[in-house]
């Protein structure tokens, strides 16, 4: 029912929707017209005293700036965004929980408690290295307005307001403090899987790997029919190719008994050269013939 009425965003709808944001923020703390000016897009004169937002323009002269207070324009992006939001909930892939064919993955979490832990400290960190850069400030100048706020907001003798910052030896080891709190507890929340970085060498030989890709077919094909057979189609290819080098070899041997040296030379040449259609076969043939009956015993 709710995939009916809520559409499956697309790309350009959600590169949209970021937009859209984007915008909504900028233009919702009074960054509209600082952004406008530096840019050259508009000139400061043309703005009017104390307008800083964008809106919707009303009447006839089509002023689009506008006081911040929320209009027109903000619902109708809030709405819009708030439709993505649902659309991407409707439409989420749902992944089969009990399915037992898991996809292996590079880093998995291991502890989401650690996690949340490094995102709260990285959280206090931004922050606090946005208040030390007085960006709450700027922020609280652009709000209020006719305010004239500096430096960093915190407690001074009892009160709480803004004050000349200048960084020294505390500031600096408290954001590197939070910062090693974010990483230690992320890489404590995280685990890699060294297996898929160092995986275990496969050391059977041609026909060996053949015969396992074979077995291997027979066990996959009790839980999926068609990856199974997947296996058993290219364990069959390369049995047939090794049959086909064999087959060249024969041939080579024949040709030279019968006195054919030039195609002799074509198929051994198309078995040996490194650029030969069948010289990896040959390979997997002759490594797999050197060690006849010196196969290591597999535990059935």
């Amino acid at each position: 029912m709710l995939k009916r009425v809520f559409k499956k965003p697309t790309r350009l709808g959600l590169f949209g929707a970021t937009i859209l944001a984007f915008f909504e923020s900028v233009n919702s703390s009074g960054f509209s017209d600082n952004i406008a000016t530096r840019m050259g897009i508009v000139s400061p004169e043309s703005i009017p005293e104390g307008k800083e937002k964008i809106m919707i323009p009303e009447g006839a002269d089509f002023e689009i700036w506008g006081n911040l207070e929320i209009g027109v324009l903000d619902y109708a992006i809030v709405a819009s965004l708030i439709y993505t939001l649902v659309a991407l909930w409707v439409h989420r892939p749902i992944q089969n929980q009990f399915s037992k064919n898991k996809s292996r993955k590079l880093i998995a979490v291991k502890s989401i408690r650690s996690i949340r832990m490094g995102i709260l400290f990285l959280l206090i960190a931004l922050l606090s290295t946005a208040n030390k850069m007085g960006k709450f400030a700027d922020m609280a100048n652009n709000v209020l307005g006719e305010t004239t706020n500096v430096g960093s907001l915190g407690r001074h003798d009892g009160d709480w307001g803004f004050q000349e910052f200048e960084w020294g030896l505390l500031d600096i080891m408290e954001l590197f403090f939070l910062y090693f709190l974010f990483l230690y507890f992320v890489r404590k929340g995280l685990e890699v899987d060294k297996a898929i970085l160092n995986p275990i060498p496969d050391n059977r030989n041609f026909i060996e790997k053949i015969w396992g890709g074979i077995r291997e077919a027979e066990r996959d094909q009790r839980s999926d029919i068609e990856g199974g057979a997947v296996k058993a189609n290219e364990s069959f290819t390369n049995l047939v190719k090794l049959l086909g080098a064999a087959a060249s070899m024969n041939v080579a041997a024949a040709s030279l008994d019968e006195g054919n040296v030039k195609v002799a030379f074509n198929k051994w040449k198309n078995l040996t050269h490194r650029k030969g259609k069948q010289n990896k076969d040959w390979l997997g043939l002759s490594e797999s013939l050197n060690q006849a009956g010196n196969f290591p015993e597999e535990e059935e």
